[in-house]
Formats: C-alpha cells, structure tokens, sequence
C-alpha cells in the first residue's frame, strides 16, 4: 500500500508539473519536455521495488509495442478533434484498447523486431501530420497557474501509475509492459491544451509529441540492460539520464525540420 500511495502521488506531481511547465513553452519545446519519462519511470522503479527486477526488466520488452499504439492513439487523437474533445477522447481511447488487445493476443516482444518497426512507423505518421495535411507549430502563449488543473492531472496520471503497480502482482510481464505505456502524459495533456488553449495550439503540440514519444523506447532499452546490472536507482538515473540527451539532441533537427 506505501508503494502504491507513493506512485500515485509522486507520478501525479511529476506530470502535472511537467505538462503545466511545458504549456508555457510553445508546442515544440513543449511537446519534448512534456513527454520526458514520467509516469514510465515511476511505474517501474514500484514494479521492481515490490516484485523483482528481472521482472521488471522482462516487461520492457513491450514497451516499444506499447507506444506504437500510443503514437496511433495520439493521430486518431488530433485528426479527431475536429469533431469536439469528448468524441476525440472516445475514439482514442477505443483505438488503445482494441490495438492493446490485439498486441497482447500476438504478444510480438523480440525488440529487434519492435523497436525498428516503431520507429519506422512513428517517422511515417510524424510525416502525415507535418507534410500531408500541414500541422503548423503554435508559439507559446500565456498560461496562468491554477491548483485545479493541477491537480487533475495529478490525479489522472497517479491513478494510471498505481494501477501499473497494482496490476505487476496478477498479470503477465508483457501485458505489464503495454499498462505502463498508457498514454496518461498524452491523454492529459492533449485534453487540457484543448480546453485552455484551444484544439490548433493541442494539434500543433501532438506533431511534436509523436516524435518526442520515441524518447520513452530509449529509456526502456537502456533499463532493461541496467536494471539487472546495476539496480533500480543508478538503472534509472542511467535510462533517465539516455532520454534528456536523446531529446537534447532532437530540439535543433526538431527547429529545422518542422513547421
């Protein structure tokens, strides 16, 4: 119960303070902070802690099947918002589950097979979204600081966390995996921007986080290899440290290449 209090609130304060911080900062810088790994890390430092960390490495191996639906879910997102947020929502939200499911049935988890096939994919619906039907990027605008949409978001992404936690004691590894992957950070974020900013400032920052998403695959590749080897904390610190100077090293190809 310690552990799963403990990600509630710690990955609920973790996100919200993230996202509010990078609403302020336009939908490209923005869209890379907010989608550092938050709830991902979180989840599986209590996975570990309250398992093994076998176990909790073994369930990396989903995660690049996990995102690939999130960045699916994430495009059935922005081209839905056009007919208002709550049938956007709804259509996402089907898209992950029918896809979640239908990922666990195959249950592919060889990551030379997934996670060239991730990026591929990722790379393609980026390309849509920039080239095929022209996402414009969406400057920074004046985003005062409220407690309430604070703590939504606090409580949205804590509750996805600590039911990862909870679910690490009766499901498989795998079907872990793609739990943890639960696009809370993008569910959160993308319903927030729309409401308080409006559905092309939302739209314009979901180009970004198809990209920024890939971050989350290099930081479950670097766990998977440290966890066993060098434990939870220095794990972390490692995969964490991968992902900051993997999304460093996007911003200017990200400056050049988008609109």
């Amino acid at each position: 119960m310690i552990h799963i209090l403990s990600s509630f609130i710690l990955a609920g304060l973790w996100i919200a303070g993230a996202t509010l911080l990078a609403e302020r900062l336009g939908s490209r810088l923005g869209g890379l902070i907010a989608n550092l790994p938050s709830n991902i890390v979180i989840s599986y430092i209590f996975i570990a802690l309250s398992g093994d960390i076998g176990y909790a490495a073994s369930a990396t191996s989903a995660v690049p099947v996990g995102m690939l639906i999130d960045t699916i879910f994430l495009l059935v997102l922005i081209l839905a918002l056009g007919r208002g947020i709550v049938m956007a929502v709804l259509l996402s939200l089907a898209s992950w589950l029918g896809l979640a499911w239908l990922a666990a049935s195959v249950s592919v988890s060889t990551v030379w097979i997934t996670v060239p096939a991730y990026f591929v994919i990722t790379v393609l619906i980026w390309w849509f979204l920039e080239h095929g039907i022209h996402l414009p990027a969406a400057e920074r605008v004046r985003a005062s600081f409220t407690w309430r949409a604070l703590l939504v978001r606090a409580a949205f992404a804590g509750s996805v966390v600590a039911t990862t936690v909870v679910l690490s004691h009766f499901l498989p590894s795998y079907w872990v995996g793609l739990v943890s992957t639960f696009p809370a950070v993008l569910l959160s974020s993308m319903v927030i921007l729309t409401i308080a900013q409006g559905p092309a400032f939302a739209r314009a920052t979901g180009k970004v986080l198809v990209l920024s998403s890939t971050n989350i695959v290099v930081y479950a590749l670097v766990i998977r290899w440290a966890y066993p080897v060098w434990g939870v904390w220095w794990g972390t610190l490692a995969g964490f440290a991968a992902a900051v100077v993997y999304v460093a090293g996007m911003r200017p190809l990200l400056e050049r290449i988008s609109r």
